[in-house]
């Protein structure tokens, strides 16, 4: 059983969504969202519980692939949120997945996969409070040019 101090999900939460806004050098993979993206995936981002309840994990993976692989570039943010959602829950959950292979997700023992289900759930809680305040705020430089 993992204990998590429940700041923890806030930490985790707040410093992905600022990852999504202005990138993050330390990781390998590529995830800075275009800022024009910013409003649509603030507000994607707040419907993630209640499509994570509906749908579950492995509907999410598979629905970041389809939307990464996808040509339309109003809809590829879309990917970035959701692979970057199961990454930072990979890295919090420590369970072992892989969040560009939605069959890793399918294949979990039941157990696992509702015990990563419901701290899906949470995470992405944490997620929607902090998606419109990160997302939709002017940076400083922002505030001085209007």
């Amino acid at each position: 059983m993992i204990m998590l101090d429940p700041r923890q999900f806030s930490q985790e939460a707040y410093a992905a969504v600022l990852a999504l806004r202005d990138g993050d050098k330390e990781l390998s993979r590529h995830i800075q969202l275009n800022k024009k993206h910013h409003s649509k995936a603030a507000g994607l981002i707040q419907g993630l519980s209640t499509y994570i309840a509906t749908w579950g994990l492995h509907h999410l993976s598979g629905d970041a692939i389809k939307f990464l692989k996808g040509t339309a570039e109003d809809t590829t943010y879309k990917g970035i949120v959701y692979q970057e959602f199961l990454y930072r829950l990979k890295d919090l959950s420590q369970h072992d997945f892989d969040p560009t292979d939605a069959g890793t997700l399918i294949h979990l023992p039941l157990p696992q996969y509702t015990v990563l289900n419901h701290l899906a759930i949470r995470l992405a809680e944490e997620w929607s409070f902090w998606a419109p305040a990160v997302l939709e705020e002017k940076k400083p430089e922002e505030e001085k040019a209007t």
